[in-house]
């Protein structure tokens, strides 16, 4: 029940970081896809498509690591975001 509601956080925090915080978020989607797959791994081992949530959070996350790298993409992702409001 536990694992559950720290997977529920995990999500939540990723989803409100997003447009502000990308690296936060990426970072918080990879510990969201490592939790997955660990709570997958445990619960059916047997199941060849147990791993592809979780993979997928962590290549997401991992992606948001990459593309949000340089100072000048994060300041023009903000402005893009600022701009809408």
């Amino acid at each position: 029940m536990w694992t559950g509601l720290l997977w529920f956080a995990l999500l939540a925090a990723a989803g409100l970081c997003y447009p502000r915080r990308p690296r936060t978020a990426g970072t918080l989607w990879i510990m969201l896809g490592v939790l997955s797959l660990t709570m997958n791994l445990q619960r059916n081992a047997d199941s060849w498509l147990a791993p592809t949530p979780g993979l997928f959070m962590i290549g997401m996350g991992t992606w948001y690591l990459i593309k949000y790298r340089n100072p000048d993409v994060r300041a023009k992702h903000v402005e893009y975001w600022t701009a809408k409001a």
